[in-house]
């Protein structure tokens, strides 16, 4: 019953996004609902979802409507086949493009726990008060730290099932079957045929996973058992971990960022150096400014509207030996291309990108989560250099303008400002290592559409460079570059994909007077893919 009711709320929004379509819609639903008992591939559910289908691609490239697509790929997922190869291939980068967003939901699991933490201890003041004076502050910390199990519990389920998910419908756009996908609708498909393809990594994965338990236990009963030879005082004092800042000899073109961090008894049996050991008393590289006139070069075949800007962005690189750009906010008009040209900067410098979207932050959590928390962890730009192994990361916040106005859990606009300021970033007080850390030397850089909302104290510590929108005489400039960038998106060599020929130039011009790159990106890909549904075959 779910099918034809999911069937039924597509229609729906079909005919709220696009009325157009509504008829096209309503047909589709009722060929499906009669469709044999071979439904997938009978010839009129075949016309009704082409045609349907048709109309939503055409609506979202003309109209700038990509909800329209999304509502087709959904088509798609609802009344093709398992073992439908073309299906599965057009619905295989948008899967993976709402996968990767999926990793982001986890710095929204500390505030979601406390707010239901806070609702739960709510339900208590219904209970004599001495009950909660006496028991309150247990209550609060069991509270939270269940709801931050079950939380943690379900992202890990949902993750797993979208990396099935993505690899089902990878498989089967090159090719791949299995006997049961036969008459099998598509999107039940993906879930059974990317549990089987992922079955052994789950297996191989919970193999090592009580493999390092076992380890664990046996390190603990070892530690536990020279624990108690130890004498009362050495018992007492704090673990180290590790050598101490003076011992270290930290050679030139390195940095020392955490010198030490010290555990108590008091981390929930949890460490919070697990994942850090490589940066811990230990000098992190900086990472050398590459040769400029390739990275000028690069960035101005991709951008060509933006030229002063990008010499703007890398004048600081002119005279230094390490990487290392001002805090920068890129002032521009959505889809003129900030974001990506913050990514494709830290690619050429080989620096690695570490995006916050402002949008979706929770609160101060850019600045680390207290050591006394489950969720703790350190500040984000000591996650990016332990992740990409270099002291000068760059950190995108994206839409800053955007970030939430609330102090409930702290605000990120405010927790941003000692780690901008040079003197307090040398020794930033990380909350989850209790340690003083030096991240100095990591870059910044803000995307906004608007700088009004930003508070005073943080524009002081930045500056504004303004990114132009491209216009119609900047096409054919653009039109390699984002060639290029589909076939990348899809995995395939640039070669692979041949330029536009006048007939299409002219027909994207039409539908693109300049402005926005993203709508530019799919209007070339609705032409490529035009061109590889009704182009010859051989």
């Amino acid at each position: 019953m779910r099918i034809p009711a999911a069937r039924e709320g597509i229609v729906a929004e079909i005919a709220a996004l696009v009325p157009e379509a509504a008829a096209l819609a309503v047909a589709w639903n009722t060929t499906a609902a009669a469709a044999g008992a071979d439904p997938w591939c009978d010839p009129a559910l075949v016309a009704a979802r082409e045609a349907l289908m048709r109309f939503l691609d055409h609506h979202a490239a003309a109209c700038d409507v990509p909800a329209a697509r999304a509502l087709a790929d959904l088509v798609v997922l609802l009344s093709c086949g398992g073992d439908d190869t073309a299906a599965a291939a057009r619905i295989a980068l948008p899967l993976w493009l709402e996968a990767e967003t999926l990793p982001g939901l986890v710095l929204h699991l500390p505030a979601l726990a406390e707010a239901q933490t806070a609702l739960g201890l709510g339900r208590l003041t219904d209970r004599d008060e001495e009950e909660v004076d006496v028991d309150g502050r247990d209550a609060e910390a069991t509270l939270l730290e269940a709801w931050t199990d079950a939380l943690e519990a379900a992202y890990s389920s949902l993750n797993a099932a979208a990396s099935s998910i993505v690899a089902a419908a990878a498989v089967l756009s090159r090719g791949g079957s299995a006997e049961f996908l036969t008459c099998t609708l598509l999107v039940r498909a993906l879930m059974l045929f990317g549990e089987r393809l992922t079955q052994p990594i789950a297996d191989q994965a919970g193999e090592r996973e009580r493999w390092r338990r076992r380890k664990a236990e046996a390190a603990l009963a070892k530690a536990v058992a020279e624990h108690r030879k130890s004498s009362q005082a050495l018992r007492a004092s704090p673990r180290v971990s590790p050598a101490p800042a003076q011992a270290i000899s930290i050679p030139v073109g390195q940095v020392l960022v955490v010198a030490e961090v010290r555990e108590t008894g008091t981390d929930r049996g949890r460490s919070v150096t697990k994942g850090y050991e490589a940066i811990i008393g230990k000098p992190v590289p900086l990472a050398p400014v590459p040769d400029l006139r390739e990275l000028r070069a690069a960035l101005r075949f991709e951008f060509p509207y933006a030229t002063d800007l990008i010499d703007r962005l890398l004048v600081n690189l002119n005279n230094g030996s390490h990487v290392g750009l001002n805090p920068t906010v890129i002032l521009g008009r959505p889809g003129v291309g900030k974001s990506r040209l913050i990514s494709r900067i830290a690619h050429h410098l080989g620096v690695g990108l570490w995006r916050v979207d402002a949008t979706h932050d929770s609160g101060a959590a850019i600045g680390g989560l207290d050591r006394r928390w489950s969720s703790t962890e350190p500040a984000h730009p000591v996650m990016a250099i332990a992740r990409y192994g270099v002291a000068n990361p760059l950190m995108l916040v994206d839409e800053i303008e955007k970030a939430s106005t609330r102090r409930d859990y702290g605000r990120l606009w405010d927790s941003l400002l000692p780690m901008l300021e040079p003197e307090t970033a040398r020794a930033y007080p990380d909350p989850a290592f209790q340690a003083s850390v030096d991240i100095s030397h990591v870059s910044w850089l803000f995307t906004a559409n608007d700088i009004a909302p930003l508070p005073g104290p943080l524009l002081d510590r930045l500056r504004v460079i303004e990114m132009p929108a491209p216009t119609a005489t900047d096409l054919e400039a653009l039109l390699l570059p984002v060639l290029a960038g589909i076939a990348a998106s899809q995995g395939l060599d640039p070669r692979f994909l041949a330029t536009l020929d006048n007939e299409e130039i002219a027909a994207v011009r039409r539908a693109w007077p300049g402005g926005s790159i993203r709508r530019l990106t799919r209007l070339v890909e609705t032409v490529v893919a035009a061109r590889e549904a009704f182009g010859p075959r051989h």
